[in-house]
């Protein structure tokens, strides 16, 4: 299943770049570099998530760091709204969900839309700019690529007026 989305249509190059890192597990993070004795300690710089001991891993990064926590709460409740799509909702991570490792529904491309601007968002805002990753600018990204998926040739995807 993962393969095949990456691949997807409805990915710019940049998406399917932080996609590829992440699931091969080569995704540039504290505890990877310090493994490798190219940090000193593995744990996140924001100063809450510092204080609290947690390690900067990719599944603390993009759904737990306290810079982005508010954002991915609301993109995992859509995400998992659009998987319900042919009954109850899967019971999958956060893990599950940023690796593209899901069922198939029946509205796979808003899905990986979804997921994958979200991830190239973080990697750019919160790993990049050291930014806190705020509902707003992610409703606002989410909104202006959709707007610019209508004029490339890809599949088409749908959101309810009002949803992003």
């Amino acid at each position: 299943l993962v393969y095949p989305r990456l691949q997807c249509k409805v990915l710019e190059v940049s998406q399917r770049e932080v996609n590829y890192v992440m699931i091969h597990g080569i995704y540039k993070n504290r505890q990877r570099l310090f493994q490798q004795h190219r940090a000193d300690d593995p744990y996140c710089t924001n100063q809450a998530c510092y204080r609290a001991n947690m390690e900067e891993t990719v599944e603390h990064i993009f759904p737990l760091c306290y810079k982005v926590r508010t954002a991915w709460l609301w993109l995992r409740s859509k995400v998992i709204e659009l998987l319900s799509d042919q009954g109850p909702a899967p019971a999958l991570s956060n893990t599950e969900l940023l690796m593209l490792m899901y069922p198939k529904c029946r509205r796979e491309a808003e899905v990986i839309f979804l997921l994958s601007t979200y991830t190239e968002l973080v990697d750019r805002e919160a790993v990049g700019k050291q930014k806190e990753l705020m509902l707003g600018t992610l409703r606002g990204v989410l909104r202006a690529k959709a707007e610019q998926l209508e004029s490339r040739a890809v599949p088409v995807i749908h959101f309810p007026p009002g949803w992003l």
